[in-house]
């Protein structure tokens, strides 16, 4: 029976693989695996073996093999796919030929979803006003409320490596009102504004500050905000005592 890929095919498919495994998984733990699974195959059945369900799998391991987002981001360049790419931003300037500046490299997804009028009214939508907000949890009540972030969206971001969009949806767009302030004020002179326009401090939040008034009433210590022991307005008052000898 004549083989159903030739010698060079194989080679070309093996090479391929292990240079997108070894991309992502610098220690050639991955490739070595495979390098020893199509070791003892003929042609025939390396063929054979790719009419598996997901033939490669990248395998992991707890604070030894766990690819960094650069990395994955570099095996799939070794594919031909790209993750990341720049966004034309006509928004922020255009040239005299109407050619709009670009972002720097970034992920973009594209998602072709048909929507309900009740998803993108009610459960979808981001807030455009912030006035009527519970000030105990933080979260936007009424007409103003939008859809809810949660330790799914937060955890994908995680996976992602988007390290600065949970910062900002978690922080100065979530309940960090001294920050959002700054934030807005920075907006309106320059028309725009970046995460190192501005700092957070660590008792900008209204959900840690309601957390830690039950700490306290629970008798209960934590340095959620508090500074050795005491809350930050009575730290900052400590710092204003006179004391008389």
């Amino acid at each position: 029976m004549a083989d159903l890929i030739t010698p060079k095919q194989r080679e070309e498919v093996e090479l391929l693989i292990y240079k997108t495994l070894d991309a992502a998984d610098p220690d050639h733990t991955n490739s070595d695996y495979y390098r020893q699974i199509f070791y003892k195959m003929n042609n025939n059945e390396f063929y054979h073996f790719f009419e598996r369900r997901l033939p490669i799998r990248f395998h992991y391991e707890i604070f030894k093999i766990e690819p960094k987002m650069e990395q994955i981001i570099d095996a799939f360049k070794v594919l031909g796919k790209p993750l990341t790419e720049k966004v034309n931003m006509p928004h922020i300037y255009k040239n005299a030929e109407g050619k709009p500046v670009q972002s720097q490299e970034c992920m973009v997804i594209y998602l072709h979803i048909k929507r309900m009028q009740q998803m993108v009214y009610k459960k979808s939508h981001v807030a455009l006003n912030i006035d009527k907000r519970d000030y105990k949890t933080g979260m936007l009540t009424a007409e103003d409320k939008g859809a809810k972030q949660t330790d799914r969206e937060l955890e994908a971001m995680a996976a992602y490596g988007l390290d600065y969009s949970m910062d900002e949806l978690s922080r100065v767009r979530a309940d960090s009102m001294k920050a959002a302030a700054e934030m807005n004020s920075i907006i309106s002179a320059k028309g725009s504004v970046s995460m190192n326009d501005f700092n957070v401090g660590k008792a900008d939040s209204i959900a840690k500050n309601t957390l830690n008034v039950y700490l306290i009433g629970s008798n209960i210590y934590s340095n959620l905000i508090d500074i050795n022991y005491m809350t930050p307005h009575t730290a900052a008052n400590k710092n204003k005592m006179i004391s008389r000898t």
